[in-house]
């Protein structure tokens, strides 16, 4: 792991002394939810604030290198089993490449590689720092862009956790559009585990595996300026794995929820 950030960070630099200055580029997101969805679970019920910030560096057609930060912070001591801390209960912090492949005119295959380092110091101040590889592609189009991401965890607890679904945008007009985003989750039985506890013990592990959960997010964007947008959405949540349906029920934790629909609204730069 360690070589091949080496090995990248070289390479940039490298490119960086031989040619003309690359590219730097940043976006960053402000935004507000009523509840706090990851990985096929609800995680917190309670309405939080999250933060996103990342940085990107052109490397002359050969795609781009970064880094971002995401950070949680419920709005309430309140109504969370695991810790009443309510600021910066999560952070996590990513190094990412991204190439986009130009297929024809208005198809690109967006491609991205990434190492996230994933913090818990208010949900679980004990756990250790999680680390994950991310791959991930979408097909963008003027029609349904089909997505997927993996996401590969390998410390401290292994598992493999999938995002697959297609989105469309409709340009309501220059400023205005309407975003469609619908997914499934899915995951091997070390997630389900993880995630949803063993609600039949070792012997039927096996039975856990696969689609997890569905859900379906309806949105609009308005941009504010060349650089702003604002926006809100409306996205369902729900489990449909029986077993993790059975385990989520027979919990009495206030985030033990097999449905929920959950509001966002937040603003978004980018320059």
């Amino acid at each position: 792991m360690k070589l091949c950030l080496a090995a990248l960070v070289g390479v940039a630099l490298s490119c960086a002394l031989a040619q003309d200055m690359p590219e730097l580029s940043f976006k960053g997101s402000a935004e507000v939810r009523s509840a706090y969805l990851s990985r096929g679970k609800v995680v917190d019920a309670r309405p939080f604030s999250a933060q996103f910030a990342d940085g990107r560096l052109g490397l002359w057609g050969w795609g781009s290198v970064g880094g971002s930060v995401w950070s949680v912070s419920s709005f309430s001591r309140e109504g969370q089993s695991a810790s009443r801390r309510n600021a910066y209960n999560e952070a996590d912090y990513n190094l990412h490449y991204d190439y986009a492949l130009e297929i024809c005119d208005e198809w690109t295959l967006a491609n991205r590689l990434a190492l996230q380092w994933v913090t818990l110091p208010g949900y679980h101040a004990n756990l250790a720092t999680r680390r994950e590889w991310h791959v991930a592609q979408e097909l963008r189009n003027p029609y349904i862009t089909p997505y997927f991401l993996l996401r590969r965890s390998y410390g401290p607890v292994q598992w493999c956790y999938w995002r697959v679904g297609v989105l469309r945008r409709f340009d309501l007009s220059e400023r205005l559009s309407f975003v469609v985003d619908g997914f499934g989750e899915l995951g091997d039985n070390r997630l389900f585990d993880e995630r949803y506890g063993r609600a039949c013990g070792r012997s039927c592990n096996g039975r856990h595996a696969g689609l997890n959960a569905l859900n379906m997010a309806l949105g609009v964007e308005y941009m504010l300026s060349d650089d702003l947008k604002a926006y809100v959405s409306i996205r369902q949540f729900a489990l449909v794995s029986d077993d993790a349906r059975k385990a989520i029920k027979a919990s009495s934790a206030p985030e033990a929820k097999r449905d929920i629909t959950i509001a966002t609204v937040g603003v978004a730069v980018s320059f």
